[in-house]
């Protein structure tokens, strides 16, 4: 494909406010291009923070920030609308509001979606994890529910780090509001928190049991219906008898990410269910000014879990790679991290921390998720 040169004092776009383009962001004077230009459509929400502010351990303000003023602060223009094409030969960026924008490169930093089961009309209230926007609407409404004395049902799909917290928040949120839920953590696995340490799992098990938490494992959730959801057993324990009813009267849905559709639609090579496909280099192989980075974002060579921690480790790379492409320069490749730290909010205080081998839960791990946190946020508020 022959692809038309930018035009003179094209812009650099950044599509999304992700962890790695609020870095760029702060660092817009390493960028060597007269403009550039931050299309978003909405705030920054801090998935780091997001199951505490569910469990109301945070106000919304505290977990949310507006790229729009990070940007003007530091020399960066914003548009508030979507992406919703590229002409790859034109190398135009085309926009929800029908406009087209001459670029010299693009980096999308659009972070990871959920695609829920069809709601029933009796089934039970479905909520995913993301937007992060979902969890407040959850909070609010569960809030109003407890302090009605409505006894619910409430379950969590998902035993990876994301479906734990939600289970201890929805918990913590009930003891707010002296509230006794019923509250079940289902995963397909045949444990929790595959791959972490085995002290790690038999400590956060007993976490769970004096929570009230219940645990079941090996099943899968088949979808609502009414009054609750089908789950299938995994394992053959049930025998012929392999569907069950569990009764619920909201389904929080932790599992299952995937990037946001309009990376399907650009015309790149993507790899199924994990994003972009890009190099080490964090460029798109069949566009080299398509830059991409954190979940939205695929690397051929390594399958990175969805953590914030790459994102922002990919951050000054990507920085840099822009800039070199800018100015004809070799860029530098993305070596990700073999081991990144984890740690869990569980809702009551008390955190689970795990990286690589090593692990150590208690109130020590939720502090210094906490000092981590603040730390972030607070560059850039």
């Amino acid at each position: 494909m022959i692809v038309a040169p930018p035009p003179p004092g094209a812009p650099l776009l950044l599509v999304g406010a992700g962890h790695a383009h609020l870095h760029l962001i702060r660092q817009r004077r390493q960028l060597p291009a007269k403009r550039v230009i931050l299309l978003d459509p909405g705030g920054f929400w801090y998935s780091g923070m997001a199951s505490g502010m569910l469990g109301g351990q945070f106000t919304p303000q505290a977990d949310r920030l507006d790229p729009m003023q990070l940007a003007r602060r530091h020399g960066v223009e914003g548009i508030r609308g979507r992406l919703s094409g590229l002409d790859l030969g034109r190398r135009e960026a085309l926009l929800s509001n029908g406009h087209r924008l001459a670029v010299a490169a693009i980096s999308l930093n659009l972070g990871s979606t959920l695609h829920l089961p069809a709601a029933q009309p009796e089934g039970p209230a479905v909520w995913p994890v993301k937007p992060i926007p979902r969890l407040l609407a959850l909070r609010r409404h569960l809030s109003r529910a407890f302090d009605s004395d409505q006894r619910l049902n409430l379950l969590v799909v998902g035993g990876g780090a994301s479906g734990i917290e939600m289970a201890c928040q929805l918990r913590a949120l009930a003891d707010r509001h002296d509230a006794t839920p019923e509250i079940r953590l289902l995963t397909r696995a045949p444990e929790l928190l595959p791959g972490a340490p085995r002290g790690a799992i038999h400590w956060l098990r007993r976490r769970l049991a004096r929570r009230g938490i219940t645990v079941m494992t090996g099943l899968e959730c088949c979808g609502p219906t009414r009054g609750g959801v089908m789950v299938a057993s995994l394992n053959s324990s049930w025998g012929e008898d392999s569907y069950r009813f569990l009764a619920a009267d909201h389904v929080v849905h932790a599992t299952g990410l995937s990037p946001p559709d309009i990376v399907g639609r650009l015309g790149l090579p993507i790899l199924p269910s994990r994003g972009l496909a890009v190099t080490a280099t964090l460029q798109s192989p069949a566009a080299p000014w398509v830059f991409a980075a954190g979940d939205c974002a695929a690397m051929i060579d390594h399958e990175l879990p969805r953590l914030g921690v790459y994102g922002v480790r990919q951050a000054p790379v990507l920085l840099a790679n822009i800039a070199a492409y800018l100015q004809g320069d070799a860029p530098h490749p993305y070596h990700p991290q073999p081991r990144a730290l984890s740690i869990l909010d569980l809702g009551d205080g008390q955190a689970l921390a795990i990286r690589g081998r090593h692990w150590w839960g208690g109130r020590l791990a939720w502090w210094w998720k906490r000092r981590l946190d603040e730390r972030f946020l607070s560059g850039y508020r």
